[in-house]
């Protein structure tokens, strides 16, 4: 692999280590020793770069993955400054990782383990909390800008073949899911609960005060213990479609802020108001820095019955996913560099032909008296 790092195309931002993981599972010829300045023959990042990266390659495409240095919008917006500072060629940015998935209903329901290809990003929590409630800040200054027309008509042919690309994010997914143990895979149970379903002690001699028994607040204790330990009802699980062996893909509008939110309300009334289907932590700090396409899968319901068992697969799921969108990335790409070399030929030979015209026009306006 080429060591100048002019010549790095494509940028992977990872929060947590165990999404940095799974991406750098898929690179090839990985390289972890990355610099200052002229180090490792021209790769070294620029002195006041803080990131951490590993390089690699995907395809004909030379990747930097970025590790962040923690959750929320003022990491990934360091993160991507600095990303672009140090590696300016940078065209396509990818933010892969998990979120909290809205479920929604019917044939287009979200379920965990499924991927969301985000097509806007909405900033909940930045807004204005007056006497009557919270009022996010809307206005066209405000919001974060559209991603450029490469972009956006992009993922609007992934979205076109949204059939192809689940059938080549599972190739990628089962080649990958090796790394998991077969307990791990058993374990991974897709529970969903009703919004008015709390996680909470349902015995009151647990908790001091019958607090969580009264549905007044959720305990301490409750907070850190398991569906299993607190006995959560399982008579009240919603029941689904059968989980399908291949996730699906989501494209759609991802709230973005620096808030986890364990609420089933509150996630319900946020995805109802502003048609979102999933929620992240860096969206917001990374949409407007660099051209990116969110990627991530889907590990809790965003409840107060979230849990870390999914987190390992979904994070697998949008790193496999984030492969099969390079490779068409990979196409346009070329198409678009044949594009350019094809314009470049006839701008060249348009040039010629038109300089002959001239020395043509000015031999015969010469030569005429």
């Amino acid at each position: 692999m080429s060591s100048n790092r002019d010549g790095f195309d494509i940028g992977i931002i990872c929060a947590l280590p165990l999404e940095a993981r799974a991406v750098k599972a898929m690179l090839e010829e990985v390289n972890e020793e990355i610099g200052y300045g002229a180090d490792n023959g021209g790769t070294g990042k620029t002195p006041a770069d803080t990131n951490t990266y590993t390089i690699g390659k995907i395809g004909h495409h030379k990747v930097v993955l970025v590790h962040m240095s923690g959750m929320g919008k003022i990491p990934a917006a360091a993160a991507a400054t600095n990303l672009k500072q140090s590696f300016g060629s940078i065209k396509l940015a990818l933010l892969v990782g998990i979120c909290g998935g809205a479920p929604g209903k019917g044939a287009e329901s979200i379920m965990l383990g499924d991927v969301v290809v985000g097509k806007q990003v909405v900033h909940y929590d930045f807004g204005r909390e007056h006497e009557n409630g919270f009022q996010r800040k809307d206005n066209p200054e405000d919001r974060p800008s559209k991603q450029n027309s490469e972009i956006q008509s992009f993922i609007r042919k992934l979205e076109a073949g949204k059939g192809a690309l689940e059938e080549k994010t599972y190739e990628h997914l089962a080649a990958m899911l090796e790394s998991l143990s077969p307990e791990q895979i058993d374990d991974l149970q897709d529970n969903l609960y009703p919004p008015d379903c709390w996680h909470i002690h349902q015995n009151h001699k647990y908790c001091d005060g019958q607090r969580c028994k009264n549905c007044e607040e959720i305990c301490d204790s409750a907070l850190k213990s398991s569906c299993e330990e607190l006995k959560c009802d399982q008579d009240a699980l919603i029941r689904r479609g059968e989980r399908k062996q291949k996730p699906n893909i989501h494209f759609g509008w991802v709230a973005s802020g620096d808030k986890v939110i364990k609420s089933a309300a509150v996630r319900d009334k946020i995805a109802e108001k502003e048609g979102i289907i999933a929620f992240d932590m860096e969206a917001a700090g990374v949409w407007d820095y660099l051209p990116c396409i969110l990627i991530k899968g889907v590990s809790d319901y965003a409840d107060s019955h979230k849990n870390g068992r999914w987190q390992e697969y979904a994070a697998i799921a949008a790193a496999a996913c984030a492969k099969a969108i390079l490779e068409q990335w990979d196409r346009a790409d070329k198409q678009h560099q044949q594009y350019q070399v094809k314009n470049q030929f006839n701008n060249h030979n348009s040039k010629i032909a038109y300089q002959a015209d001239q020395a043509n026009n000015y031999g015969t306006q010469h030569f005429t008296f």
